[in-house]
């Protein structure tokens, strides 16, 4: 299984947003990363997010193959972004990952162009989960569906109410 999460926010909301997240940081100039997270923590941070005026959208992607993470990365990203657009998403931000994998990234992106999946008009870019705390937004809610995947629905539950799930079979 692979999961890709988004959250749709407003513009005039993201500052609320980044006040949200900067008040979960573990340590000051720590980003919050879902698996680094006790329980109760986690808890606190789906809670947050929950608070917030977003739209979470997330793309599962089932595999029998689970040596394809890549494969399976660019297909929900493909899904996700169609997701994102239909919705009047204008700009995504991916986490950035190293060079060469953020290139593969804006490969798949491309591709996606080309074949008409998303419009040009959709601006993907990379950013550092250290200096974008927008991103952790993300990175919650993947991390509660991924637990919800697991049979622990008590992360995902309080996202319900603004979460969309898509899932699509990896080839």
């Amino acid at each position: 299984m692979y999961v890709m999460a988004a959250c749709a926010l407003e513009d005039g909301s993201a500052a609320a947003a980044r006040d949200a997240m900067r008040e979960l940081e573990p340590r000051p100039g720590h980003r919050l990363h879902w698996h680094d997270r006790m329980p109760a923590d986690r808890l606190v941070a789906v809670r947050t997010v929950a608070q917030l005026p977003a739209l979470h959208l997330v793309t599962i992607g089932v595999t029998l193959d689970p040596r394809r993470q890549e494969r399976a990365r660019r297909q929900c990203m493909e899904a996700l972004l169609f997701h994102l657009q239909d919705a009047g998403v204008s700009r995504v931000w991916l986490e950035t990952r190293n060079a060469a994998a953020d290139r593969r990234d804006i490969e798949a992106v491309r591709a996606a162009r080309a074949r008409q999946i998303i419009q040009y008009g959709l601006l993907v870019d990379h950013a550092r989960p250290s200096e974008e705390p927008l991103l952790w937004l993300a990175d919650i809610v993947a991390g509660a569906v991924s637990a919800a995947e697991g049979d622990d629905r008590s992360y995902r539950d309080p996202l319900a109410p603004m979460l969309t799930e898509h899932r699509i079979q990896l080839s």
